[in-house]
C-alpha cells in the first residue's frame, strides 16, 4: 500500500462537508437534508455524534449538483 498514493488521491477527490457545501452553494440546512433523504451519500464515515468525520467523493457532489440544478431548472426556481 502506497500512502504518498492514498494521500494524492484523497487531496484530489475527497471533499469535507464545507467544500461540498461550497460547491453547491447550498445552505447547511439545505445539504444536511440532501445527505438525510439520501441524495447525497458521504465516501467515507467513521465515529459517533458530533465527532463523525464525513467526506464526500468530489465526484458524487458534482453529480448531485448537476441533477439539483436541472431540477431546480425544471421547476422554474433558478
Amino acid at each position: 500500500m502506497d500512502l504518498e498514493k492514498i494521500k494524492e488521491f484523497m487531496q484530489e477527490n475527497l471533499l469535507t462537508k464545507k467544500e461540498a457545501m461550497r460547491l453547491t452553494g447550498q445552505s447547511l440546512t439545505a445539504f444536511d437534508q440532501a445527505v438525510a433523504t439520501g441524495r447525497l451519500k458521504p465516501f467515507f464515515e467513521k465515529g459517533e455524534g458530533r465527532g463523525t468525520v464525513r467526506l464526500y467523493l468530489k465526484s458524487d457532489v458534482e453529480r448531485y449538483n448537476k441533477e439539483r440544478i436541472e431540477h431546480l431548472k425544471k421547476i422554474g426556481r433558478k
